[in-house]
């Protein structure tokens, strides 16, 4: 359809919009994960404002979630129009999709169950806060392993 030499820098153009988009949200759920959770915890002696900070984090890091995924899948696409091997592009948009499904989860339905809990130390929030480490854990996985995919990508 487009000439070679085309393909290739439209490529890189998308390829240049794709990778930041992937590693700016897992740059920023790690950043949540691994540097703010933990001293939240540890500085906010008030349970209800950590839970509120908390959420706060988690509603905006939802929403850049939802711009960086939502460019990173339209670009992947995009990049399969024209590609050799979709393959790679269409399971890379379906792992960022996967990711946004569980970042809706979180946010939807695990996070207003731990902020309505009181009690940090309680059976209810620890069994909460695991799966709230689980599927942000599996969020975490699933948009690294669309960023390597992204990046070892050939030119095909």
């Amino acid at each position: 359809m487009f000439r070679r030499a085309y393909r290739t820098r439209l490529d890189r153009i998308l390829a240049a919009v794709e990778i930041p988009a992937i590693g700016l949200w897992l740059g920023a759920l790690c950043g949540f994960a691994f540097i703010f959770a933990p001293n939240a915890f540890r500085l906010v002696p008030d349970v209800t404002q950590f839970a509120d900070l908390t959420a706060a984090n988690l509603r905006v890091l939802g929403n850049v979630g939802a711009v960086c995924g939502g460019v990173a899948i339209v670009v992947a696409l995009a990049r399969s129009i024209d590609a050799a091997d979709r393959t790679g592009d269409v399971i890379r948009a379906g792992l960022i999709l996967l990711a946004l499904g569980g970042v809706a989860y979180e946010t939807f339905a695990i996070v207003p169950a731990m902020t309505a809990i009181t009690d940090l130390h309680s059976p209810e929030f620890a069994e909460l806060h695991a799966r709230s480490s689980q599927v942000y854990g599996g969020v975490v996985l699933l948009a690294l392993a669309a960023l390597v995919m992204a990046a070892v990508r050939g030119d095909a």
